[in-house]
């Protein structure tokens, strides 16, 4: 019986696929709080040196290009849009995530998708590799007549 408790124990704190996707849906939400507490520092620390953004009309490649396009979103009191992770899925080998949910307007309307890869990072931190837009809200269907 001790044999078995010291093995429920390992691998009980052993690392897994389900702690690392919980490690994402907090990194991706402290990222997403640091956008609406107008924090840049700590949002940028959220970037891989190697990022890559999408836009609708560009593709940002590398952090240093991702800070100078993303630094004007951080210049009025309040963030002109939100987020937050909705779906977390690990990929099997543990070091790759993909958060995705719905962004807000500074209305609170659901404007569209995003979708976020995170990678494990040697020091064990989470990074964003590739952030963009998923999927745009479907338009709500006029009243027929």
């Amino acid at each position: 019986m001790g044999l078995l408790r010291i093995a429920l124990f390992v691998l009980a704190a052993a690392p897994g696929t389900a702690n690392a996707a919980d490690q994402v849906r907090e990194a991706e939400t402290a990222f997403a709080r640091a956008f609406t507490d107008r924090d840049q520092a700590r949002f940028f620390s959220f970037v891989a040196e190697d990022a890559t953004f999408l836009s609708p009309k560009k593709t940002l490649s590398g952090k240093a290009q991702v800070m100078q396009t993303w630094t004007p979103f951080f210049g009025g009191r309040e963030a002109p849009f939100r987020w937050q992770p909705e779906r977390v899925v690990i990929n099997g080998a543990g070091d790759i995530v993909l958060s995705t949910g719905p962004v807000f307007d500074a209305a609170g309307r659901h404007t569209g998708d995003f979708s976020s890869v995170w990678q494990k990072q040697k020091d064990g931190t989470w990074k964003v590799i590739f952030d963009g837009p998923g999927a745009p809200v479907c338009p709500a269907a006029a009243d027929p007549k």
